[in-house]
């Protein structure tokens, strides 16, 4: 009997063997399967990545392209301003100095009336005794 379990036992045993090699082999293979498709997912998922990398990356060339023109333009702009308000500030001075002139003349001018009036008056009160002194001198 030993042998007849010997002899029965041994092929069992190697079918048992290769029972579970089969199994492990296609359980190896569901999970190539599986990271195969991990890993070309993953593959799929960088190449969107990629594209989208690039695509950000000529919007912020062309974003900082627009941004280098408008700080040309704005430093011209300020440059131009800087330029008018000197320019202003000269004419204001420049109207000042004429204000200054105008003010000085209105105050001569009213100086000359003042010595015109002050003439004009002496002049008419020098005529009137004059004129008083004849009509004085016919009653003699």
């Amino acid at each position: 009997m030993a042998s007849s379990l010997s002899s029965w036992l041994v092929p069992v045993l190697l079918t048992v063997g290769c029972v579970t090699l089969v199994m492990n082999i296609l359980n190896a293979k569901k999970v190539n399967r599986s990271l195969v498709e991990n890993i070309e997912r993953a593959q799929a998922d960088l190449r969107v990545a990629m594209d989208t990398s690039q695509d950000c990356t000529k919007q912020l060339e062309g974003k900082s392209a627009e941004m280098t023109a408008k700080d040309q333009v704005l430093a011209s702009l300020t440059g131009n301003v800087n330029t008018l308000t000197d320019e202003k500030n000269q004419i204001q001075e420049q109207v000042n100095q004429l204000q200054q002139q105008i003010d000085q003349a209105n105050s001569e001018k009213d100086a000359v009336v003042a010595e015109n009036d002050k003439l004009t008056n002496e002049l008419e009160a020098a005529k009137a005794p004059k004129k008083e002194a004849p009509k004085e001198e016919p009653p003699k």
